[in-house]
């Protein structure tokens, strides 16, 4: 394993680590005010916040987010489930140890389905829901090339061993962000460390083989989140090439959202839109209690 990046050293350092049910779980965990918990997806971690939270904090709130179990600077043990459920519970052990207040939740690619499940079954935790770039309609979903690549037997480990910055730096600025400028080596190494760091091959794969598509599970995460009656708004990069618009048309008519930004973004809006993305401050201001 190559030295750690410094821009991933910075991040650490910025945060800190709490024991979650025997494992380590890295949190950033800054500012004062209202409580906003930022999840992410694959193959991201808090990192993917780093921009994010600075902003959030100057704005008045508490920015909160860690890495999930088996991603990023958090422990990758092996013998674990990695399943949308199993995060989803996991997610909900860490809130628990932070001792939040109810939160303003934000969630990100396969965060969403596991942070509104979490959301669903702590409906008294939640003050509002901004969804990004997720995925709620699991069974229509068709995983984009990269991530096709790890659900191939064989072909995935290999594809996990040999992604290098040469081969990840053109899918990130083709599908990651809109302004390729914004992709630089240090971002590269950063994510693959990330992604690598404590063994991480086999929990990475696990946690891509654990995914809910079924249309039971679609229509849980649609009812129970329109059931929790808390305010919800999409901030949603529109040229996203990895999770399609279908998924925000969907999202928006299930959960009849009327607070609807379309940003000039790709997948990892947070990455090159972050300024966008702090829309989040005006609308939890206007629905805190």
């Amino acid at each position: 394993m190559t030295n750690m990046p410094q821009s991933v050293a910075q991040h650490e350092k910025a945060g800190r680590y709490v024991s979650v049910r025997g494992h380590n779980i890295f949190v950033r965990d800054e500012g004062q005010g209202q409580p906003i918990v930022l999840v992410h997806g694959v193959p991201s971690s808090s990192y993917l916040y780093r921009k994010m939270i600075p902003r959030l904090t100057d704005a008045g709130y508490r920015a909160i987010s860690f890495d999930l179990v088996g991603m990023g600077l958090s422990d990758k043990p092996a013998n674990i489930d990695y399943d949308w459920h199993s995060l989803s519970q996991r997610m909900g052990d860490t809130l628990k140890t932070l001792g939040l207040p109810p939160v303003h939740l934000v969630v990100h690619d396969i965060g969403g389905p596991i942070g509104l499940e979490w959301a669903i079954n702590h409906p008294q935790d939640v003050h509002s829901i901004t969804i990004t770039n997720t995925l709620m309609d699991p069974p229509v979903f068709k995983k984009p090339f990269p991530m096709w690549l790890y659900s191939v037997p064989i072909l995935r480990h290999v594809a996990f061993i040999t992604q290098n910055e040469l081969m990840f730096k053109p899918i990130m600025q083709k599908i990651g962000v809109y302004d390729a400028s914004a992709v630089d080596s240090e971002m590269i190494k950063s994510y693959l460390w990330l992604l690598r760091n404590k063994n991480g091959r086999q929990p990475f794969l696990d946690i891509m083989d654990g995914f809910d598509l079924s249309k039971t599970h679609a229509d849980f995460l649609a009812q129970g989140a329109k059931n929790l009656g808390v305010p919800i708004q999409m901030i949603w990069g529109e040229e996203d090439k990895a999770i399609p618009k279908t998924q925000a048309n969907y999202i928006i008519e299930k959960l009849d959202i009327n607070d609807v930004h379309w940003v000039q973004g790709r997948h990892f809006l947070q990455e090159d839109q972050a300024e966008q993305c702090v829309q989040i401050d005006s609308f939890c201001k206007q629905h805190f209690n």
